[in-house]
């Protein structure tokens, strides 16, 4: 970790000041803008994926809240070349309820 120095005399060799005036206090601009970090396409994707699911949390024929998502076996695998939940694409929904089905 780096230390920030906010003041650095220009001069090292300067007597203290007796003077009952106080020096003009100095407001450092900081640019906003620069903290906001750009999304990767990885975060653009789980953003999308996370909407879908929202968007459809209910069944639009009988809005019961028993839906559960259609996905294609193209997810990644871990070590034990199992499927990692959640990185699959979604196509569609299936209602529990009434077994109404409708794409994504």
């Amino acid at each position: 970790m780096s230390i920030l120095k906010i003041y650095y005399p220009e001069d090292t060799q300067t007597q203290p000041s007796t003077s009952l005036e106080a020096p003009p206090k100095m407001i450092l601009p900081f640019n906003r803008g620069s903290l906001k970090k750009p999304q990767s396409p990885q975060q653009d994707w789980v953003l999308r994926r996370s909407q879908t699911l929202f968007n459809n949390h209910k069944c639009p024929d009988c809005s019961s809240s028993a839906v559960a998502p259609l996905e294609l076996r193209d997810g990644l695998l871990n070590r034990k070349n199992r499927l990692i939940p959640g990185t699959s694409t979604v196509v569609g929904f299936r209602c529990d309820t009434c077994d109404s089905e409708w794409p994504a």
